[in-house]
């Protein structure tokens, strides 16, 4: 039989995983699904702690529960320790090589496309045994799946983004924002352009949850312009923005890849029709980044992952 102190101590694990997963998942009703507990369950292991520490740990706002700072903090504290030992199974099989070595990604298709191509290239030849797994999703989705632990990495781009707690971020690259228009457009002619030229044009635009149409939108609204706006259409990838410009329904105002703009000043067949003009001093830049958790316990080929994809993407190349 289990004696009072090891139980204790096996209860204030549960505890302390509770409070972890409550962080991620910002409900006791998906904590208690997670974790395979009932609601009440997981309420009186949050409710121990509080005793333990004499701290309020949460504050319920409707269904969802934000965590105090005296949460946060004890967050902070014991989800090294929490996640650690929940991968302490896959590092032994990891060492003891009966493991299969994986790897998820939550980036976007544009990323994918351009700059991760030449990493990820020079990742499978140096690790051909690692399987390789992708969730194509926008920068703030992909983050959200890095931080609610469903990928080991995220490559996304963030703009003013708040540093999180739990996230490392390594800066790799940067997308200008850039008029994108018909060849031939009169805004391609302009010697300078202002805020008040492109808000009287049609646009089409990146999709509400895209960093950079959230941003263009911002950048409107504090010219107090946005409200004049005719967004003519909105789309889901960059491509469905360049078919539609080019077919003329509006301008865009986005973040593009260098790597896009170098294929269509060489004369890309997928950008033919269309013309691109600088817009970094009105808009800005949006900063690439790759994100991990700090406290998650790497596998070496993760961390080898990490550890390329920030070095090639910095050179411009792998080495």
């Amino acid at each position: 039989m289990s004696s009072p102190r090891r139980y204790f101590k096996e209860l204030r694990f549960r505890q302390l995983r509770a409070l972890v997963e409550l962080a991620r998942k910002g409900s006791f009703t998906a904590v208690a699904e997670t974790l395979q507990m009932s609601v009440p369950s997981v309420w009186q292991q949050i409710k121990a702690l509080e005793d333990e520490f004499g701290a309020a740990m949460v504050q319920q706002s409707g269904k969802t529960a934000v965590l105090t700072p005296q949460g946060e903090l004890l967050v902070q504290l014991s989800q090294p320790l929490v996640e650690s030992f929940d991968r302490i199974r896959e590092l032994f099989a990891d060492q003891n090589q009966k493991l299969a070595r994986r790897i998820t990604v939550a980036t976007t298709a544009s990323l994918l496309l351009h700059e991760l191509q030449k990493p990820l290239e020079l990742y499978r030849k140096r690790h051909p045994d690692v399987q390789l797994s992708f969730i194509d999703r926008p920068s703030t989705m992909a983050r959200k799946h890095l931080e609610d632990g469903e990928a080991d990495v995220a490559v996304v781009g963030q703009i003013n983004a708040p540093q999180h707690p739990r996230i490392a971020a390594a800066p790799v690259t940067a997308y200008p924002f850039v008029l994108v228009c018909p060849e031939g457009h009169p805004l391609l002619k302009a010697k300078t352009l202002k805020l008040a030229d492109l808000i009287k044009q049609p646009l089409v635009l990146p999709g509400t949850g895209a960093n950079s149409r959230r941003h263009v939108q911002d950048v409107f609204e504090a010219a107090a312009l946005w409200q004049k706006a005719n967004v003519a259409l909105t789309a889901s990838t960059f491509d469905i923005v360049v078919g539609y410009v080019r077919m003329g329904f509006g301008i865009s105002v986005t973040s593009v890849s260098p790597m896009i703009l170098k294929e269509a000043a060489q004369g890309h067949s997928s950008y033919r029709g269309v013309a691109f003009r600088d817009l970094s001093k009105l808009f800005g830049r949006e900063e690439v980044v790759v994100l991990h958790r700090k406290a998650k316990v790497e596998l070496p080929h993760q961390r080898a992952f990490r550890e390329i994809l920030v070095k090639a993407m910095n050179s411009g190349a792998p080495t």
